[in-house]
C-alpha cells in the first residue's frame, strides 16, 4: 500500500473524495479534460513541486473553491503499478493514472480506499 498525494482545492478533494478521480473533469474557463489522475508518493521526489506549492497554485487560481488542500489516498501497490511506467518510474516519486494506466482500477476500487483531506498551512 501506498500513500499519494494530490495537491488540490478544498471543494475539489471533497468532489474526488466523494465520486473519484474524473478525467472528464475541466477547470472553470479550462479548454481541455483533465484526461488522467496526477499524484505523487508521500514521501517524494517532487520533479514538479510539492503538492503543498500545488495546492496553494490551484487556490490562488481559483479563490472561491475554499482553500489549498492535500489529498491522501492509500492506493494498493498492484494498482500504482499500472500507472508506472518509462515516462512516470515509480523512482521520480510522480504516479499519474491514465485511461489503459490504471486509472479504470482506481475508480473501480475508490469506493474501498482511506482518503483523507488534509490541511495545508502557509509557511
Amino acid at each position: 500500500m501506498k500513500t499519494l498525494l494530490h495537491g488540490t482545492t478544498s471543494e475539489r478533494a471533497k468532489r474526488i473524495v466523494l465520486l473519484g478521480p474524473d478525467p472528464n473533469f475541466v477547470e472553470p474557463g479550462g479548454f481541455a479534460n483533465a484526461e488522467g489522475f496526477s499524484t505523487c508518493l508521500e514521501n517524494g521526489p517532487f520533479p514538479l513541486g510539492r503538492p503543498e506549492e500545488y495546492a496553494f497554485g490551484k487556490s490562488n487560481e481559483f479563490p472561491e473553491e475554499s482553500g489549498p488542500v492535500i489529498l491522501a489516498i492509500d492506493v494498493p501497490d498492484e494498482i500504482v503499478a499500472l500507472a508506472v511506467n518509462e515516462i512516470f518510474p515509480l523512482s521520480q516519486g510522480v504516479v499519474q493514472f491514465d485511461e489503459g494506466a490504471g486509472l479504470g482500477e482506481l475508480q473501480a476500487c475508490w469506493s474501498t480506499l482511506h482518503k483523507e483531506i488534509r490541511s495545508v498551512k502557509r509557511p
